[in-house]
């Protein structure tokens, strides 16, 4: 009879205990489980190192920006960036990708040496700008070159008098004014209240130093980009965070993406044939280079000629100023 009753007792304390049990262990694998699952989340960082932006650099930047947008465990980005600007074009593109960026998730700009023209056109994508206290910041403007005439061809016929030689000097001074005003109007609607400079000021396409933007409203805060990472962290409202290398990552799927379509040994012989990193003076020479002497939107003497030009590939740049005499680089 005792086993009997002993036995009893055991099936009901395994009825009770058993459950709760079970229960027990279900909650403890399941809080483990979404522990490993759930990761901390991530800033992501976009490092653009100094870069003119052109049709090729502005394509990179963007699959970078685009990668952040992706992924959902990116709660914010930012983006170190050093430019003297480039083309129009290209940086409008970059402004626009930005404010996209922006409309989803936090974007910080840290700028380091320059933050010029088509450089700073896209930085007013993001949040807020941070830069240094020595940073060169502004040069809103746009300019150009002159090109002679193309020569006589009786093999190329137009079919309206600047279909050849894409207009004079004249009509290339105007677009370029409306190219101007849409900068202006950007830096307007972007800043916005924030400004403490009047368009006429805007408009002579000065630069200041990164403590005299800030006190003009053309940035937000001077700062490292340690700085500038804590301000996004605080934007996305996170504390524990871990950064993630957007270009190392974006990189590494390219790679991915050759090595699939060309195969590994493509991918080592590309790698074998890489050109050694390109100075930033050298940049600046070979885009000295574009210009020649007589080239921005002053015209000699005051007065546009209405002499046709060669205007057959667009060269309107959001570019700071580079010296026209720069020394060539071979």
């Amino acid at each position: 009879m005792e086993m009997l009753a002993s036995a009893a007792r055991l099936t009901y304390r395994w009825f009770i205990l058993g459950p709760i049990m079970i229960g027990l262990g279900i909650a403890l694998g399941l809080s483990l489980f979404f522990t490993v699952l759930r990761a901390d989340p991530k800033i992501g960082i976009i490092d653009v190192p100094f870069t003119v932006i052109t049709e090729n650099s502005a394509f990179f930047i963007s699959q970078m920006l685009d990668y952040a947008r992706e992924r959902e465990d990116i709660k914010a980005v930012v983006v170190l960036l050093n430019s003297p600007g480039g083309g129009v074009t290209p940086s409008e593109q970059l402004f626009l990708r930005t404010a996209n960026l922006r409309e989803e998730k936090p974007v910080v700009i840290s700028a380091n040496e320059l933050l010029a023209s088509g450089g700073y056109m896209m930085s007013m994508g993001a949040n807020l700008i941070y830069a240094k206290p020595s940073s060169i910041v502004g040069s809103i403007g746009v300019r150009t070159s002159f090109f002679p005439p193309p020569p006589p061809n009786e093999t190329d016929i137009g079919t309206g008098p600047a279909k050849l030689t894409g207009g004079t000097e004249r009509t290339l001074l105007g677009e370029i004014e409306l190219l101007k005003e849409a900068f202006l109007r950007t830096v307007i609607s972007q800043r916005g209240d924030r400004l403490k400079i009047s368009p006429e000021e805007i408009l002579q396409a000065l630069t200041y130093p990164g403590f005299q933007a800030k006190q003009l409203g053309l940035i937000d805060e001077i700062g490292s980009d340690i700085d500038a990472i804590r301000a996004a962290a605080r934007l996305a409202g996170i504390d524990n965070y871990e950064l993630v290398d957007v270009n190392a990552e974006v990189i590494k799927l390219q790679v991915e993406e050759f090595r699939r379509i060309f195969g590994t040994d493509a991918v080592m012989s590309v790698g074998d044939n890489a050109e050694p990193p390109v100075s930033a003076a050298e940049v600046l020479g070979r885009i000295g280079r574009l210009f020649p002497p007589t080239g921005d939107a002053q015209i000699a003497g005051g007065v546009p000629s209405d002499i046709p030009i060669s205007v057959s590939t667009p060269r309107y740049f959001y570019l700071y100023g580079v010296p026209t005499d720069a020394a060539p680089v071979e």
